[in-house]
């Protein structure tokens, strides 16, 4: 396990070391988990592809003895289709891991689930260092969504 954990983690890094990185946050809408935050990165690989982890926290419901979460971690490659004066769009397919908890008086449950993702995108460079952001897909798991989101990276 732990020669996995750092095969993985040198591959990340390498990635990152030779490619040009963008890392940012994003707002999500979720259409069974509501709204949402999170983080995004996207590590260039060649031309046409890149790498593009994610990881989002939907805020759930809560009312009086009970609430809920939701947390999906994605790992996403995006093929660019074209890039043309800052412009950029793709589609998209990866994989989804997705990890709802609920706590109804005092008592908490969790569920963790794989899925694939699959949808598409686009890039706007707003400056040398900022790149707007804005993608959508489905989620293919036992938790089917669709995942709306917007935001904003910097580029490194």
């Amino acid at each position: 396990m732990k020669n996995l954990t750092f095969t993985i983690l040198f591959m990340i890094v390498s990635t990152a070391m030779f490619s040009q990185t963008k890392v940012g946050l994003q707002a999500a809408y979720g259409t069974n988990s509501e709204i949402g935050i999170g983080a995004k990165a996207s590590f260039r690989i060649s031309d046409k592809f890149r790498a593009s982890p994610s990881f989002n926290y939907f805020f759930g419901e809560s009312v009086q003895g009970a609430s809920s979460s939701v947390i999906g971690i994605n790992a996403d490659a995006h093929y660019i289709l074209s890039d043309k004066d800052g412009l950029s769009f793709y589609p998209l397919a990866g994989l989804n891991l997705t990890r709802s908890s609920a706590t109804v008086l005092g008592i908490s449950a969790s569920v963790t689930e794989i899925g694939f993702n699959v949808g598409g995108g686009l890039n706007y460079d707003l400056s040398s260092s900022l790149t707007g952001v804005f993608e959508t897909k489905y989620i293919l798991s036992a938790f089917d969504q669709a995942v709306f989101s917007v935001g904003l990276l910097y580029n490194f």
